[in-house]
């Protein structure tokens, strides 16, 4: 998986997808506004599969780590190329890019990834805000679940007028590639009704799995090595 924690929780996809892009589907309020800064049901090491538990998975190796009151979340990837190992840690509350929260609502409880920039240029004429990136957490058998809102299902719910919301689509982006940027207005209110009620969510999932021994071991070294603090 190239960089999953890209997917995870959009702090470190900001740079491959700012300026001309935007951040795809943003909301102008949570679906709460009470917000915690931790999650008690993600403290711990987690093995990050995408899709479903059996899968067959890359060669790479995702990991999470989050310390007791969350205030340090680090992505560990492992690597194997060539027949050599390594591995890469990233921390996710540094706050250069923006703030991760978290936010309980009615039926789920999601995260909240708010970005430092209030917003984005898509040309000097048209700027949008960049709103809140929002992932909804369901706690299932196999262990935690993270959903992103689907761009293309949350497009389709705007044109219906079941969403008020502000859809930008740009079919002649300089890289080739069609972009589109949705704005879901909204209080916390609204918002929590949309992630609810709504058939917003990606089909894909991210499913976060308990570490083992031996795999937590692996996990503190490499955090160790790379002089983060945990």
């Amino acid at each position: 998986m190239k960089n999953l924690m890209k997917v995870i929780f959009a702090i470190l996809v900001f740079a491959a997808i700012s300026g001309c892009t935007g951040y795809g589907v943003t909301f102008q309020s949570a679906p709460s506004t009470e917000l915690s800064n931790c999650y008690p049901a993600l403290v711990g090491n987690w093995r990050i599969i995408e899709g479903e538990r059996n899968d067959s998975t890359s060669g790479d190796q995702d990991f999470l780590s989050v310390n007791a009151d969350c205030s340090s979340i680090l992505s560990v990837t492992f690597k194997t190329e060539s027949g050599k190992s390594s591995s890469k840690v990233d921390d996710m509350k540094d706050g250069k890019n923006g703030s991760i929260q978290f936010a309980k609502g009615s039926t789920y409880d999601y995260v909240v990834v708010t970005p430092k920039e209030d917003s984005f240029e898509i040309t000097k004429e048209i700027k949008l805000p960049s709103g809140k990136i929002i992932y909804q957490i369901n706690k299932g058998k196999d262990g935690v679940i993270l959903r992103s809102v689907d761009l293309d299902k949350t497009a389709q719910l705007v044109l219906q007028k079941k969403i008020s919301g502000q859809l930008y689509i740009d079919n002649d982006a300089p890289d080739g590639r069609s972009a589109s940027n949705i704005y879901v207005r909204g209080d916390a209110q609204k918002t929590g009704i949309y992630l609810d009620t709504l058939d917003i969510y990606s089909d894909k999932r991210l499913l976060l799995v308990p570490a083992s021994a031996n795999e937590t071991r692996k996990i503190q070294k490499a955090i160790k090595n790379s002089g983060k603090k945990k």
